[in-house]
């Protein structure tokens, strides 16, 4: 099936959205027992939290950190940049490794540098120091966002596989809800070194439940051949499938909306506009339910409305409210409540176009799932490290560079979807007449 006939199909809001085209016959799976489902919801939702922990936890600490060094927040920033930056680098390996060597080893060392770099990152004696553990932290972050979405792969398929992702996606919510929570009560009675060591607390537990709850899942017989050199080959053939690369880019632009604000808002709220770190992190919350809340009902709307016309929606959202956003900023009426407002509606679109846009990335390419995941993965992580990066390098000392690099990213994502949809439309009608019945 074509990518065209497929986007065609989805938007026929009468097929299921998870309705497989191609068959794995190379994937077996076993009855799913529910114990089982929810056992490997808890841990590999876990497991996928780290990386958004890593993030959440010490954006709150970003004022005591730049007193601390004797730098401005902009320099701070840089420490999460680098973040990303290793984000966006280690996906494309960890995949490919994981289908050749297996999953636990991969994730054994992924956790454990992560641990060590959480560790350093504590100690760090300036913010150079600082930037480079991150980097490592995040090269170790890694390994919990690739494979256990691979793990889902070997473990399920079809509905099954939804309703797991569906209850890994709950447990990994709570996380950015609670994280900043976490780091201003932290930061309220210890140094801003505590985030790190937290991490690192949550790194070992999360070791041990690798060691004593997550079976091998890609034996040996089921794994890839050739060596690794092949599978990254099959990056080439992504790269060239410019329906994959437009579906991803409207993602990863929207991610980049998201990864802006992590970047400024410490300092757009705390710094500029003298907001306490507790309530920094309730609006930091708010965002996230937000967020979480419309990904809930995000299959529904598909049903409802089509994926294609469900994307160009979210994305006219998003941009409006980044614009106004902007907008607000040049008059100098940005005050709390509005920016407020236009970043919840900002975020809050990435509860739709995040999980939307995934789903038609990866429907096409069962087979190359893996080296699909890790592509798309740093293909919008390499958005979001981009657009934070941007906010550091213009930071000013005001809200405007902050508020352009949002409006861009979600403008650049609109435009996408628009193309995107027009596609998707003449595809439907040119497939009309023959139906969906060979689909």
């Amino acid at each position: 099936m074509t990518h065209e006939r497929l986007d065609a199909a989805i938007d026929d809001t009468s097929i299921a959205p998870f309705e497989s085209t191609e068959i794995d016959e190379g994937t077996p799976h076993e009855p799913v027992k529910r114990s089982s489902t929810l056992r490997h919801a808890l841990v590999l939702g876990t497991l996928t939290a780290l990386g958004a922990l890593g993030i959440d936890t010490y954006l709150p600490a970003f004022p005591s950190i730049a007193e601390s060094f004797g730098v401005n927040e902009g320099e701070v920033q840089l420490s999460l940049v680098s973040y990303f930056v290793a984000l966006a680098v280690g996906q494309m390996v960890y995949g490919p490794v994981s289908d050749r060597i297996g999953r636990r080893k991969p994730l054994l060392f992924g956790f454990t540098l992560f641990i060590i770099a959480s560790i350093g990152s504590a100690f760090s004696r300036n913010i150079h120091m600082l930037i480079a553990m991150r980097f490592v932290q995040g090269i170790g972050a890694c390994a919990g966002m690739v494979i256990p979405r691979a793990i889902v792969r070997d473990l399920r398929s079809g509905e099954d596989a939804a309703r797991l992702f569906a209850l890994m996606l709950l447990v990994l919510g709570v996380s950015p809800i609670l994280a900043p929570m976490l780091g201003s009560i932290l930061l309220r009675w210890l140094p801003w070194q505590a985030a790190f060591w937290f991490l690192a607390i949550f790194g070992i537990a999360c070791l041990a439940m690798i060691v004593t709850l997550l079976e091998e899942t890609n034996p040996p017989e089921r794994r890839t051949g050739g060596g690794v050199g092949m599978a990254f080959r099959n990056y080439g053939k992504l790269l060239m499938d410019r329906w994959f690369v437009i579906t991803v880019l409207v993602g990863g632009f929207s991610q980049a909306v998201v990864f802006a604000y992590l970047a400024g808002s410490p300092f757009i709220y705390i710094t500029l506009n003298h907001v306490a770190p507790a309530v920094y992190s309730l609006l930091f919350a708010m965002n996230a339910a937000g967020l979480i809340g419309l990904a809930q009902g995000n299959v529904a709307l598909i049903r409802k409305l089509g994926a294609s016309r469900l994307i160009l929606m979210a994305s006219a959202v998003q941009a409006t409210a980044a614009c106004c956003l902007l907008a607000s900023t040049l008059l100098h009426i940005d005050s709390v409540p509005v920016i407020a407002i236009c970043l919840f509606f900002c975020i809050g679109s990435q509860g739709l176009l995040g999980p939307t846009t995934a789903m038609l990335s990866l429907e096409p390419h069962p087979k190359t799932a893996g080296a699909a995941s890790a592509l798309m993965g740093a293909l919008q992580f390499t958005c979001g490290a981009v657009s934070s990066s941007l906010v550091s390098v213009f930071f000013n000392g005001t809200s405007v560079p902050f508020a352009a690099v949002i409006a861009g990213c979600a403008l650049a994502g609109l435009t996408l979807a628009a193309l995107r949809a027009s596609q998707a439309v003449a595809a439907s009608k040119a497939a009309a007449p023959a139906g969906h019945a060979g689909d």
